[in-house]
């Protein structure tokens, strides 16, 4: 299980330019094991890249423990009983001497707070004992990893299901825990269903959006990569053109807004 710290803090006078990335891994003791939940942990300060988050003058910041927080403990508390409130702010105690690192007096600064429990994610967000991702145990394959699960043990099934057509996503399958893998999981499934001249084209798009994202200019590798999955990408079963266009491997325009999306496809 995980135990969460939310904050807003005011950040007036506050000088951050020692902090060249918003987000930090904290290990209080190199000698205590890595799935200590009192030992590891991270913070992030987005409003550090987006000043849209927060008003100006303001930080958030969220702040995390390892995924080794025991839910046993917590399971034997009731929500909002004084025990559990008491309990809550020992076991992120060490969340905010992480901060402290960075902004020793955060604690004064805090104008709103509030924890996530591994009960609070049992109860909102309908995860099992507070948990996070469902990676299967060291050694093993998880149901439906796909070719790589044949060569390699791998611990997060893809995105595929055995029904044809159904597609999955989210930090339960492949790329696994975190937000930033959660949302990737969501892009793979999405461009699972369209050609790849699309995912080139909107790869080309972003990079043009700003001088931050001009990475993901996919250029000449592109033209190199296309002809290597055009043959699969869409699979078979998702290609809704097949129909109509033979083989399914010209782009096709999946938007409400073509006039012509009826005609193509066969509904």
């Amino acid at each position: 299980a995980i135990s969460h710290l939310f904050l807003a803090i005011d950040a007036k006078d506050l000088d951050l330019s020692h902090i060249q990335d918003p987000a930090h891994l904290v290990v209080q003791d190199w000698d205590r094991s890595l799935q200590d939940s009192q030992n590891l942990c991270s913070f992030f300060i987005p409003s550090i890249l987006d000043k849209s988050l927060c008003p100006e003058g303001k930080h958030v910041i969220h702040v995390y423990s390892s995924g080794g927080e025991p839910y046993e403990p917590w399971e034997k508390l009731k929500p909002g009983s004084e025990e559990y409130e008491a309990y809550k702010e020992e076991r992120v105690d060490v969340l905010w001497k992480a901060v402290e690192r960075c902004i020793p007096d955060v604690r004064d600064r805090v104008e709103f707070s509030i924890i996530g429990s591994p009960l609070a994610h049992e109860a909102f967000l309908r995860r099992d004992r507070g948990t996070y991702g469902m990676a299967w145990a060291a050694g093993s394959s998880a149901p439906e990893s796909g070719l790589l699960g044949n060569v390699l043990p791998f611990p997060f099934p893809n995105l595929k299901t055995p029904v044809d057509g159904l597609l999955r996503c989210g930090d339960s399958c492949f790329p696994g825990i975190g937000t930033p893998s959660a949302a990737a999981s969501g892009a793979i499934a999405a461009n699972t269903m369209t050609h790849v001249d699309n995912h080139l084209q909107l790869l080309k798009e972003a990079s043009e959006k700003d001088p931050l994202y001009k990475f993901l200019n996919p250029g000449f590798m592109g033209q190199v990569y296309k002809p290597l999955v055009q043959g699969f990408t869409p699979s078979a079963e998702l290609r809704a053109d097949r129909f109509v266009g033979g083989a399914g491997v010209a782009p096709v325009d999946y938007t409400a807004s073509d006039p012509t999306v009826s005609d193509r496809i066969d509904l």
